[in-house]
This record gives C-alpha cells, structure tokens and sequence, in this order.
C-alpha cells in the first residue's frame, strides 16, 4: 500500500503575519546582543588601557617623587657642606662685599682682605691640604663622600669652568664645583639602583651668592634608548635650585668668654651667648640673671616665691614661665585666690603662661582692670594719665620709676614696621610728653574705635587719629598685657653641659631668673653648644693690624687740640698751670700732670694734683690714679696718646677717637708696675718694690696689713741685690725685670692708658689698640656722668667741626666702640639719672660692665677670656691666683653678694633721712668720697642711690661689622630662591 504524504498545511493570513512577526523579533535579539557584547568589549578594552594608563602614571609619578625626594636630600646636604665649608673661613674684613666674596670663593684673597685664615674640618681629618678657597673647601668634603656612583661622567668633585650657554649676566664662569652623584641605596658592582643626588655648585655673578642646582635621580626607571642618547639609558629625573649667600655676622646679643651676668632693669632681645666654662670655681656659674620684680615689696616676693618654687619642679622647658594646658606645667600652676585671680585666671597677659609679669601685675592691679597704672610723673602726658597710680608702695611712695619706664617703653616700634615710635628732642633716650613727638600716626574714626582705645585718639586740625605704636601699649602710661615683657627675648646658649655646670654648682634655677621667650620651634635654654654655634671668643679673635677705624683718627695731635681748645700754642703747654684757666665755669680747662723730673715715681704736682680711685668710686679700689684734667675741649678725629691716663669732663669727641697703648704687656707683673696706695698724708704714693718686714711697716703707709704688702713684694729679680740672690729664697721663681726701650721699668701707667670720660659727649666711635694681654688696672676706659654716644650732634648736626667726616660715616656706624681686650666701665656704682649711654653696631671690649642708663643696639662682643694661670691670674711669683669667675662681664647692678667685689650691695645700704645712701661727699662734687658706715666728717654730703637704672641691648641681625674682629663666615639660605628647573 502506498502512504502519501499529507498535504501541507495551509496557515491562515493571521498566522503567516505572526510568523513573519515572530522571525523579526528574534533578528532584533541578535542584533542588540552583537551590540551589547561590542559595547562591553569596548568598554573593556578601555578600562584595560585607562588601567594601564593609569598604572604607568601612578608608576611614574611615583618615580618622580622618588628623584624629587634625592634632589631635596641633596639640596640639605649641600646646605650642610657649604655651612661647614664656610665656617673653617675665619677673616677680618667686617663685609663680604662682591670682589670680597669672589676671592674667597676662588681662593684669590690678597693682603687688602685683611687676614684670612683657614681652620682644620669638623666632621673628618683632612689629608688633602688646606684649601685655598670655599670651592675647594667644598669639593674637599664631597671628596669624602662614600656610595657615589658616575653619571655624566663625572667621578670625583671638580672645580671646571661653566657649562657652555651659561649667563654670564647671572652666572661667574668660573670655578663651578661639581660632584659625582651619591646614592641613597647600596649598589651593586656596575649596576645603578636606586636613587641618588648630584650637586652643582654655581657661584653667581653677584660674588657674594652661590646657586645650588640639585638633580634627583632614580636609577630603577629609564625611559627608551633612542639615537640621540647613544644607547644610554635615560633615568627619571627631577632638579631643584637655590641660592645662598657669603657672609659674616654674630648671632647673639652678647658673645662672651667670661662669666654673664644680667641684673635687674635689664632686658635683652636676642641670643645670650656665654662660653665661660671654669664652673668649679666659687661663683662659677656661666650665667646670672635677676629678677626685675625680686626685691619691689616683701608681699610680692612672698608670691613670687610661689612661682619659683612650681617652676624649681615643673618647668620642663626651662624658660621660667609655666604653661597653661600643660600636663605638668600647668598642673604646678599655684592658685592666686588670695589675689583675686583663682586658677587659669592667673594668665592676665592671656599669653597661656604665667611668669613673673603676670603674679606682678596680679599684685598691683588694684581695681582688676588688666592694668596697672604708673606713678604720676610717668602718667602725665599719655592717654591714662587720669587714672590714680597704683605702681606705688603704702603710702603712695613711688617703687621704681625705672622699671616702669623700662617696661612701658621697651619695644618702641611694635607694630614692627620700621618706624621708631618718637623722636627723642631733648635726647635722654626716653619719650616725655609735650618734649618730644610721637611718630607713626593712623587717621581713624572715633566712632570705629573701641571704648577702651578712646583716650588715645587725638584730633587736631578737625581730624582724628591714634599712634599706632601707643594703641599697641607704647609709653602710654599703664603697664598691661600689651607691653608683651620678657626678660630675654630669645635664647640662652651655654657652652657647658648641664651635668656639668649642676654638679659644680648645683641646681642653677635660682640664679636664673625672668621669662625667656625664644624663637618658635627653639630651645629657650642650649647647653653644651659646640664653637660653630658659639664662637669661642678671645683677644686673638681681633685682628692686631690697623683697622679703618683706627686709620678714621688722622686728625691734628692731641697736643694740637689741647692748645686750640685753651687758645695757646703747643709750646705753652709746657709751662701751663690751674691759674691760667679761664674763670668762666664753660671754658675750656687743662689741669696738667707735671712730669717725674726726679724719678720717685710721682708727678712733680702730686701734692695739688687731680687723683681718684680705680676703679671710680668702688669701695673695693685696687690701685690710684693722678690724672691730668681736660674740661669743655672738642676734639676731632683725635688719637689720645699712650699713658695719658686723663680724666676728660664736659667734652666733646667728634669722629674717631683713638686711645693708644703698648700692645707688648705680656710681662706677669704689668698690672702691679706703678702701683699706689694712700700715704698718711692720704695722698698716693708708689708702693715700695721692696721691703723687709720686721713687724711694723714704712711710717708712710699705717695700718697696711702685712697680707697686701706681701703679696705684691718683690716684683722682680731686679729688686734683689746680686750679693743676695744666690741665697735668696725663690729667686728663680720670679721674673726677670721689665725692660722697654732699653731701660728698665717701674711703672707700666707711662706704657697703658687708664682713662675716664665724665659728661663727654661722643659724636662717632671710639678705639684702641689690641692688648696682648688683659690687664685691667692698666688698659682700662670708664664712661661716667651722663657720657652720650651718638652719630649727629645733638644741636648742632650741620656743623662740620662737631660732626663726623662723612667719608668715615660707614665706618662708625659699624661700631660705636672698639675696645678689645680693655676693660670697660659704661657708668659707675652709683650712676646719675642724667647718664643716658646710646651704642649702636658690634660693641667690642675685653670686659664690660653697663650701670645706670644705657641703650645698646647691635652686640656685645667681649674678648677676655680668664684662665686661672694665665696673667692677671698669676701672683708676683708666677703662681695661679685669683678667681677666673671675678672677671665678669655685668649688664645692670649686682653687689659682691654676686661676685662682683667692686660694687656695694642696694639691700645693706644705711638710710638716712629715708633716703639709701652710697657714702658721704667730702668735696662737693657729687661723688662719695667716704663710704656709706664712715663717719662723716663736718660739712658731708650724703649721696643717695640713684637706683638700679634701666638697660635694653637689642641684637641687631641686619649690621654691619667693622674690620678687625676674627670671626667664622656663614651661609644665610635665600628660601626665596627655591625653584624647579629643567637646566
């Protein structure tokens, strides 16, 4: 049988439209799906390369900080190098001026530098020779350098010549001082890895600036070799520039050798540098510092004493100030209830510490407005002068004008914008209103101002305004939290160490007093300081050669000026006396020395002549001095000639005044050749060279007691005659005799010069010669009286005669005086308010003391340094003696209490009729003939105590130094200057 196949399927319209329907639908999914998957595709492949990308970049970047990173070591490390290069350079010259600093780069300095010496290097021993120049002090220290590896070819520093295209308008093209790269990373034997640094060293056409070009490499990325490299792998790198400059400076307000010691009324502002270090010694401590506000009242000390007991155990800083907030600190904050200031409330300077000017202004803050109002003398003319003073004792007596005058005027120009706050008319160095004038005025708005500023706004003219200076707390009459008070505004840098200096003397906090507010992110108190922070300072320190200001006193002899001034010829002088002076009280007036015509080792005229104590008007004098006299004189330019020994009042020095003396005074006795000692006349006489004691002594000289007279007898071999020196006891232990120009000496005055400058005027700088030795009873200049020192005469500053040459202008204002290895007096014992001492530039002395008023801006650089041993401490046999910590250097008033043997202590002086005294005036001229626990004799005067006075030394970092003074060069970093670069 036969099967058919069935017949197909007819679909109806509907259907075959829904089949034709169904097969579009699914050509749709395969379309959308080829586009899906093509999206997907494309998105993956990007996210693939973005990834990439991304990983390339963040490889990369990371690579380039990586030779950033090198290139910043680098550039720390040649900051380094060139700072320890520059200071093995120690030179004269005051300024590195551009051909100055070129030479010393170069290593060409000639005899017109002044002397250059090069010391050995700090941080490794030098076995390549001494460099003749900084480039070559710097690729000697590269030279040391280990794990260096050679780029560019370069292998070992070289000093070559710049790269070719460099700026010669910019660059020096010469003496380019480039170093073999330093890695970061130990390296393998011909493998780079890593990264490394490579330092150029670019002196700039300026002379005194060097550019550092830094380049940053990072070996473990190298881009593709290409024809131009030469197949050689090119590494990631990255350079940085900056230019630091050649210079020379001091650091510090104070540089000293000897022992410090800063009294009370005494404020500094900048680095105290003291590198005594002979602490063993009775009084050896390295500094002293006294309270400004020990000593006012007994309630106040008692509070005081509060505040130094919490910082004895909690001051972790040692800036004697407790913080607020601190865990320690501010735990051992004692509680003022008792003063109306119970816990934090004690900071009401709101500083966020409590120091002693806060518990002083606790205590005398009487209404609890913030402030305490002055005495009415200081009030009178300042916006709070109707406020009732409280700085004052029960019974309205006043406590210390000086103080509060320190205080209330210290930081003159507060809103530091260069313009001092007055200018001082009647030149006493402080603001007296409706004398002088305020400057830096700011025109306001009264209705703008605060309610407690109101009282110092000041219309004139139909306009208001303030003094910028006084809104700020300038002598405005009130001392308050604007007055910002510290007692050293910066730090203190000690050359022991604090093991040291607290096992030879124990804790020294108590001998450390008042607020020290250092530099942000500095220590307020270094100890064990090395020389290149602290240069170890002594009389080799200052140049022996003639310095500009000692060539500035070219002008007529002294001789010459004497006889102008008195209107007589040279001649004349010779034969001069009293009675040829003027009788009018302002005339110029020579009292002469005469001669030792016959050799007894007194002046002719020692009956009638001038005579005083030396030191002037201590109560523990040393020695006598006749002195000829010079009254109301001008001189210019003047060199005073060696063993003039005078006593100058009234006078005028215009210019350079230059004070001779024999530099030679390396004998052991020099200081004990001339000696005097009151006769029973009560005049002077020489001390016998040589006596036999046999229990009684020379009827000139009773009550001498047998130790002085022992001590300084006899002074030489000369003094024994040649039959008694074979058996002479310690013959040979003493010095052979002293002998200049051929004869023999016997008294070292004719060869020093010992001089005193009372109520002079000083219009210019003084000088002297460089002492080999320091001898202070000999080599000594004493400022007195009311001694000014200023660079314009006061009232006349268009005359030439009575202003300095302007050619010797620069010179002076470098330094006011240059004194080294003197010893130096800047008021006495009891100094009158008149005195009012302004020094400005490096102040150079052997030793320093400052009493009564004087302003000092710029720095003291003292040069002594006392080794027990070494002349003055030696006796007449040439044995140590003496105590190295009594050659202090004192800033303000200390007694003998402190060390200081020549002063009289303020707190044991007799009071009579109410008034402290410090002796009693014999003569009329002010002075204390008779100490203060003599009975005076008929007619004395009581002199009372002038007080404590007031000192500021302000360190000025922007001064110029004068020739002469040896000290180290620095690199100063110009942050400015700081750059990426591509060449």
């Amino acid at each position: 049988m036969v099967t058919r196949a069935p017949a197909p399927r007819r679909l109806s319209p509907k259907q075959r439209r829904a089949r034709a329907a169904a097969g579009v639908r699914r050509g749709v999914v395969s379309v959308l799906s080829m586009m899906f998957l093509i999206l997907f595709g494309s998105l993956a492949a990007a996210m693939a390369i973005t990834s990439r990308s991304n990983i390339i970049t963040a490889a990369t970047h990371q690579h380039v900080s990586r030779s950033l990173g090198a290139a910043e070591t680098g550039l720390e490390i040649a900051r380094a190098r060139l700072t320890e290069a520059a200071t093995r350079f120690v030179v004269a010259k005051g300024v590195v001026d551009s051909g100055f600093g070129q030479r010393l780069w170069r290593g060409t300095t000639n005899p017109s530098d002044g002397q250059v010496s090069v010391q050995p290097p700090t941080s490794y021993v030098n076995s390549q020779g001494t460099p003749s120049g900084l480039a070559e002090a710097v690729a000697q220290i590269h030279a040391m350098d280990n794990n260096t590896v050679v780029v560019a070819g370069i292998s070992a520093p070289t000093i070559a010549p710049a790269p070719s295209g460099a700026d010669p308008a910019v660059y020096d093209l010469t003496h380019w001082v480039r170093t073999p790269a330093v890695a970061l990373n130990p390296q393998q034997a011909g493998v780079k890895s890593g990264t490394a640094f490579q330092i150029d060293y670019a002196p700039l056409a300026s002379g005194t600036d060097i550019r550092v070009i830094v380049t940053g490499y990072d070996f473990d990325y190298t881009t593709r070799t290409t024809a131009a490299s030469a197949g050689t792998p090119t590494y990631v790198t990255r350079r940085i520039m900056q230019d630091f400059t050649i210079v020379k400076r001091v650091n510090s307000a104070i540089v000293s050798p000897s022992k410090v010691m800063i009294g009370k009324n005494v404020l500094v502002e900048g680095d105290l540098g003291a590198a005594y270090t002979d602490v063993a010694q009775q009084y050896g401590d390295p500094v002293i510092m006294r309270s400004d506000f020990w000593g006012l009242e007994t309630g106040l000390n008692t509070q005081l004493t509060r505040l130094f007991d919490a910082l004895r155990d909690n001051d972790i800083d040692d800036d004697n100030r407790l913080r607020l907030g601190h865990p320690i600190e501010g735990a051992a904050v004692p509680d003022f209830s008792n003063l109306g200031y119970p816990g934090t409330s004690s900071d009401v300077t709101a500083d966020g510490y409590l120091d002693e000017f806060d518990i002083f202004m606790m205590y005398y803050d009487q209404n609890r407005d913030g402030k305490v109002a002055l005495s009415s003398p200081l009030s009178a003319g300042t916006p709070n002068a109707a406020l009732s003073p409280e700085f004052v004792a029960s019974g309205g007596l006043v406590i210390d004008d000086d103080l509060a005058l320190l205080l209330d005027s210290a930081n003159p120009d507060r809103n530091r914008n260069g313009i001092y706050s007055f200018t001082d008319a009647n030149g006493n160095g402080v603001f007296d209103p409706g004398i002088d004038t305020l400057a830096d005025t700011e025109e306001v708005d009264p209705s703008g101002v605060p309610a407690h500023l109101q009282t110092y706004i000041i219309t004139a003219g139909g306009t208001s305004y303030v003094y910028r200076d006084q809104v700020l707390g300038f002598r405005d009459g009130v001392l308050d939290r604007r007055d910002s008070y510290a007692k050293v505004r910066g730090r203190i840098i000690i050359r022991v160490s604090d093991s040291t200096w607290t096992a030879a003397q124990g804790t020294w906090m108590n001998r450390v007093r008042g607020s020290i507010q250092a530099p942000t992110g500095s220590s307020s108190l270094q100890l064990n300081t090395p020389t290149s922070q602290l240069p170890d300072l002594d009389m080799h320190s200052f140049d022996t050669t003639e310095t500009a200001l000692q060539n500035a006193a070219n002008g007529q002899t002294f001789a010459q000026q004497v006889a102008t001034s008195l209107g007589v010829s040279v001649a004349q002088l010779a034969t001069w006396t009293p009675a040829n002076n003027p009788p009018e009280p302002a005339a110029p007036k020579y009292f002469p020395l005469a001669p030792d015509a016959d050799n007894d080792g007194l002046p002719d005229n020692w009956e009638t002549a001038h005579f005083e104590k030396m030191p002037f008007s201590s109560p523990n004098y040393y020695d006598f001095y006749y002195r000829p006299v010079y009254e109301n004189m001008v001189f210019k330019n003047v060199q005073i000639p060696e063993g003039n020994n005078g006593l100058f009042r009234s006078c005028t020095f215009v210019g350079v005044t230059f004070i001779r003396s024999r530099t030679g005074n390396t004998h052991p006795n020099w200081g004990l050749y001339g000696k005097m000692m009151l006769d029973n006349t009560n005049r002077p006489k020489p001390f016998p060279s040589r006596f036999v004691y046999t229990g009684s002594f020379p009827p000139d000289f009773p009550g001498v007691t047998p130790p002085v007279m022992m001590a300084t007898t006899p002074l030489d071999k000369a003094d024994i005659p040649a039959d008694e020196a074979p058996i002479t006891q310690g013959y040979d232990t003493l010095p052979d005799p002293l002998v200049i120009d051929g004869a023999r000496v016997v008294d070292t005055k004719r060869f020093s010069n010992n001089i005193r400058f009372h109520d002079c005027l000083f219009v210019g700088s003084t000088v002297t010669e460089n002492p080999i030795t320091y001898t202070q009873t000999r080599n000594k200049v004493q400022f007195t009286g009311g001694t000014r020192f200023t660079t314009k005469h006061p009232t006349e500053p268009d005359n030439p005669n009575l202003n300095p040459s302007p050619e010797h202008l620069p010179e002076i204002a470098k330094s006011s005086m240059m004194l080294p290895n003197y010893s130096v007096d800047i008021g006495s014992y009891n100094s009158p308010p008149s005195q009012n001492v302004k020094l400005k530039g490096a102040i150079v002395a052997g030793v320093l003391d400052i009493r009564g008023n004087a302003d000092l801006e710029g720095s003291l650089l003292l040069t002594f340094k006392p080794v027990l041993g070494e002349a003055p401490l030696l006796d007449v046999m040439g044995v140590p003696a003496g105590n190295p910590a009594m050659f202090n250097s004192t800033i303000g008033y200390f007694g003998p209490e402190d060390g200081d043997d020549e002063a009289l202590d303020p707190d044991t002086l007799p009071v009579v009729n109410g008034v402290r005294i410090v002796g009693w005036d014999t003569d009329g001229d002010g002075i204390a003939d008779l100490g203060p626990g003599a009975s005076p004799p008929a007619g004395a005067v009581a002199v009372p105590f002038h007080g404590f006075g007031r000192i500021t030394l302000r360190f000025d970092p922007t001064m110029k130094l004068p020739d002469g003074i040896l000290l180290p060069l620095q690199i100063d970093s110009r942050r400015e200057t700081y750059k990426e670069a591509s060449q």
